[in-house]
This record gives C-alpha cells, sequence and structure tokens, in this order.
C-alpha cells in the first residue's frame, strides 16, 4: 500500500475508567482507505480504543482521556467540536446487530433524517440516498420489494448490514466496527468480510476482533493490543508471521487469551 498521510493520529492517548487506567500510552497511525484490525485478548483495551475515535467513551461519566486524536489533522477533543458532526462522520457498527424498531427504509434514513441538511431534503433525494447506502451495504437486491417492512424482521446478517447502510447514509469518512461477525453464523460473516474488502475503496475501516482468521482474511494493517498498551502494529502479513514481540507471538500461537 502506498504510504499516505494519516487519517487518523493518535498520539500519547491514555485513558481511565474512573480511578482504573485502561488505555496507556497508545500511538498509532491510521491511513485512508485501508483495513486496520485490532486484535489482543478481552479486557485490553480494544473497544475502548476504538470508541476514543469518536468520543463514544464520552456517554460514561467517569472516562478522562488524556493524548491527542486527530482525525483529518482535526483534533476531535477540542472543547468546542461538535460530538454529532463527529459521530456522523466516524460511524459505528457494533458487536450485535441492533436495528431501530421501524422499517429498512427508516432505519436507513434515520440518521439522514437527523442530519443538520436534513429540511433541505427531498423525499426522491431521501429515496437515493437510502437506495445508494443499501447498495453499498450488499443488502439492496434482498430488501428492495419490502422496505416498508420492519428491519427486525430480517436475518442476523441482513440487520448487520442493515446498520452498516445505516451508518453509511450518513456519509462518514470512517468506520468502526467492534466485532460486528460475533453474533453471526459463518455464511453470514462471509458477507460482512466481503462488503467490508469492497467498501474499503471508499472509507478507512477499524475493525475490533477476536478472530484471527479474519484479521487475516481481510486487513491490511493489525494492531496488537494487550493490558491497555499497543505491543505492536504492522502489515498483516508480517505481523502474523514474524511478530517482533514476545507477547505478540505468544498471542498468536495460542499461550493466552
Amino acid at each position: 500500500m502506498e504510504q499516505q498521510n494519516p487519517k487518523i493520529t493518535v498520539r500519547d492517548c491514555r485513558a481511565w475508567y474512573g480511578p482504573q487506567q485502561v488505555l496507556k500510552e497508545v500511538n498509532l497511525d491510521v491511513y485512508p482507505q485501508e483495513i486496520l484490525a485490532i486484535i489482543g485478548p478481552s479486557g485490553c483495551g480494544k473497544s475502548t480504543f476504538l470508541r476514543c475515535l469518536n468520543r463514544l467513551n464520552d456517554l460514561h461519566r467517569t472516562f478522562r482521556l488524556q493524548g491527542r486524536v486527530l482525525i483529518d489533522a482535526e483534533d476531535i477533543y477540542r472543547r468546542d467540536i461538535n460530538l454529532a458532526a463527529l459521530r456522523q462522520n466516524v460511524g459505528m457498527v457494533f458487536q450485535h446487530p441492533n436495528p431501530f424498531p421501524m422499517s429498512i427504509f427508516d432505519n436507513v434514513a434515520f440518521g439522514v433524517r437527523e442530519s443538520s441538511d436534513a429540511k433541505n431534503l427531498g423525499k426522491i433525494l431521501l429515496a437515493q440516498i437510502v437506495e445508494q447506502a443499501l447498495r453499498r451495504a450488499n443488502l439492496w437486491d434482498e430488501v428492495k420489494d419490502k422496505l416498508h417492512t420492519s428491519g427486525l424482521l430480517l436475518s442476523g446478517g441482513q440487520q448487520q448490514r442493515l446498520c452498516i447502510a445505516r451508518v453509511l447514509a450518513v456519509k462518514p469518512a470512517v468506520v468502526l466496527l467492534d466485532e460486528p461477525c460475533a453474533s453471526l453464523d459463518p455464511a453470514s460473516t462471509a458477507h460482512i468480510e466481503e462488503l467490508l474488502q469492497d467498501l474499503r475503496r471508499h472509507y478507512t475501516i477499524i475493525i475490533v476482533t477476536h478472530n484471527l482468521g479474519q484479521a487475516r482474511r481481510i486487513s491490511d494493517r493489525i494492531a496488537f493490543f494487550l493490558n491497555g498498551r499497543l505491543i505492536e502494529h504492522g502489515v498483516t502479513a508480517s505481523l502474523l508471521v514474524k511478530p517482533r514481540c514476545q507477547e505478540t507471538e505468544d498471542y498468536l500461537n495460542g499461550n493466552f487469551g
């Protein structure tokens, strides 16, 4: 991959929930149009790190962060940041599919209608945005004849792709995924992996995964976390074959985690 200016720059990032420190001096760059996989055992700080990138951790009253997180060279922790705009630009897909109890169309349109530009949208343009998002999520052909039925009636894999379409509809630059296939069967997982490979042409993607096979199949680079520290990161093929750190080798060999 040709090296570019980072899309995301994290410097000396440390984070706490109350007195408990959960991230320790993390330094990492994430580049445009790449898939970065974050791996490590449970409780190592993967999900906390991910949520630092769109400030979802702020919803925890005791959370605090030191260090800098830049997206397109803009400090997302400056006091006057527009959090709603940030979370549109940095979309989030969670471990378990969470469609809203509304129609497929309204699920995808939800964030668009909540945006500041919604008042300028006509019905035709909104329908076009919904269709485009569903197409990008590889779901359009499966749901185009039932857009006004509940999203809750879809299969688990379809629901997760619906949630991805809901994120894509607001035109983010970065897509975060926190173990998006953890609750899916192998066929649905394969659909999601194929989708992410396609989406990387348009978005910067960061995925937390416990599945080393998945990280190997879809990621350009891997970052390994342990006990709140970023132990090492590098090109996927190199890191998985010849890690630099003993802790990484032990994890990859199944000695813990």
